[in-house]
C-alpha cells in the first residue's frame, strides 16, 4: 500500500497502480474530468502508462456548468 493525496485528502491505495487503475480503485466514474499528477496535466491517452508513486499529489477536476 502507498499513500497519495487526492484533491487535498490523504488516502491509501495499492502499490503499483497506473492512473487508469487508480481511478477505478477510487471509484471515480464517467468521463469529462481532467487529472493532474504533481501539478502536471495527464493526457487520457497516457493513463494506462502513467504510474502512481508514494506521496504523489493528484487533482481530479470535473467541469463546472453555469453561466
Amino acid at each position: 500500500m502507498i499513500e497519495i493525496i487526492v484533491n487535498g485528502k490523504r488516502t491509501t491505495i495499492p502499490k503499483g497502480l497506473n492512473v487508469k487503475e487508480m481511478i477505478k480503485v477510487l471509484e471515480y466514474s464517467g468521463e469529462g474530468f481532467a487529472l493532474a499528477l504533481n501539478g502536471t496535466f495527464v493526457a487520457l491517452s497516457t493513463y494506462a502508462t502513467t504510474m502512481i508513486k508514494d506521496n504523489d499529489s493528484i487533482e481530479i477536476l470535473a467541469p463546472v456548468q453555469g453561466g
